[in-house]
């Protein structure tokens, strides 16, 4: 987006706000669009300690104006007094200093972008706008994943090829071992501009991205020593350098059995098995399970099975992408998961717990099915914190997921570990790289 594209929005809002047709004492529907301006006051509703109402004053960013007047551009003047109030509730994502915070924690006179919530953005009189924050962010941050040319950070990432998270995206953590074993999958984030490199560290199997030969995903392993996680190293699958996605998505106890994800670009993916005799030989090829067929990926098998298998499928003329079932024992094949689970929106990444209890993505919320039950799993804090392709320990101590950072083109995902308490609730994430069991 252009910076004289979001000043348009904000000099579109001032406009409509300002008709002479609108009647002052009744609220008018208006598009939803990007809201910026200063966070002036932050108050908790009495009545629902969950939910805080923001009051902005809304006015066009600052480096934006700047921006303008280094181009010799003028800047479009904005009519004063436009006020919005903005309600921040659980399901709001609230973030600032590029990560999850707490709106009372963000200091008053900060720039802040609110996108709305769809249908929620009302204007009542000529000065006061009214929404419901679907995020919340501080402009900084926003910057960085929206105009990367306009707000550098401070510090570069780290791309060191001995660690494990990195500035490309490291994705799909499969933990073996209690955790002291980690399985994950990465890939390298596109450049933004021409004269931008491909960003992410710089592991084996993925030198072959860039121009025209989109995103290669390999699979790593790592492990826990004394000191740490051992240098990630690549899985090696046979006859499988060509393709473009090779995703491990499940590894037996004794790492003799893992479950890939195939796709080559020319075909609909697939899911197979790959074999070997002890951790000291490589892998045997990854054969294609029939059961299942193609147009299928993320597989994993319930707890204590090796007959039935969840996964992720398109099949059948679905457009999103819901979760199968597929019993080797039962000849009808694979069937969708019950309604509970397969909804309008996209599930995937299955992964199951000690008990067979099924984690599992819809969008971007990180799901969890439990006695029959469907229900979010979140991380502590006031506000949602965006996290998904969470994958338990066996013992059910630890959970593995993956955490954004806001990045232009595609998301930088960052692998993160929580301790698990009473009935699946999360503690405080931290970095793989950091965590030590």
């Amino acid at each position: 987006m252009r910076p004289v594209s979001i000043i348009a929005i904000v000099i579109c809002l001032v406009l409509v706000a300002g008709c002479d047709f609108l009647d002052p004492a009744r609220p008018t529907t208006q598009p939803d669009s990007e809201v910026f301006g200063n966070l002036l006051e932050v108050t908790r509703n009495p009545d629902d300690p969950d939910r805080w109402t923001a009051v902005i004053r809304v006015v066009p960013p600052r480096a934006l104006r700047t921006a303008d007047e280094e181009l010799g551009k003028p800047t479009p003047a904005v009519e004063e007094g436009l006020i919005a109030t903005v309600t921040v509730g659980p399901e709001s994502v609230v973030m600032a200093n590029d990560g999850p915070a707490n709106l009372e924690d963000i200091p008053m006179g900060t720039e802040v972008v609110v996108l709305p919530v769809p249908g929620t953005t009302v204007i009542r009189g000529s000065t006061e706008l009214w929404v419901d924050a679907d995020m919340l962010l501080d402009f900084e941050t926003y910057s960085l994943w929206k105009l990367p040319k306009l707000v550098k950070m401070d510090s570069a990432p780290s791309d060191d090829p001995q660690r494990i998270n990195s500035s490309g995206a490291e994705l799909a953590p499969v933990p073996v071992a209690g955790g002291r074993v980690l399985y994950f999958s990465a890939h390298l984030r596109p450049p933004v501009t021409a004269e931008d490199a491909w960003h992410g560290a710089p592991r084996e199997g993925l030198e072959s991205s860039g121009e025209g030969t989109g995103v290669f995903v390999r699979s790593y392993r790592t492990e826990m020593g004394d000191g740490g996680w051992s240098v990630p190293e690549l899985v090696v699958l046979p006859d499988l350098e060509s393709a473009t996605q090779q995703r491990v998505t499940w590894v037996n106890d004794e790492e003799t059995a893992c479950l890939v994800t195939v796709e080559t670009g020319a075909e609909p993916p697939w899911v197979g098995v790959a074999r070997r005799s002890n951790t000291a030989d490589g892998w045997g090829e990854v054969e294609l399970i029939e059961g299942i067929g193609r147009q299928s990926s993320d597989a994993v098998y319930l707890t204590g099975s090796r007959t039935k298998i969840v996964f992720a499928s398109n099949r059948g003329g679905r457009e999103r992408g819901d979760l199968f079932l597929y019993d080797s024992d039962v000849e009808t094949g694979p069937m969708p998961l019950q309604p509970e689970i397969c909804s309008f929106g996209k599930e995937w990444n299955p992964r199951t717990g000690p008990d067979n209890e099924l984690f599992f993505c819809r969008e971007d919320r990180q799901l969890l099915l439990k006695g029959g039950k469907v229900r979010a799993v979140r991380l502590p804090g006031s506000h949602r914190t965006v996290f998904t392709q969470a994958a338990p320990t066996s013992d059910g101590k630890w959970v593995f997921f993956c955490m954004p950072s806001y990045r232009p083109v595609m998301l930088d995902e960052n692998i993160f570990v929580a301790p698990v308490g009473e009935d699946w609730s999360l503690g405080t994430p931290v970095p793989v790289d950091d965590w030590r069991p």
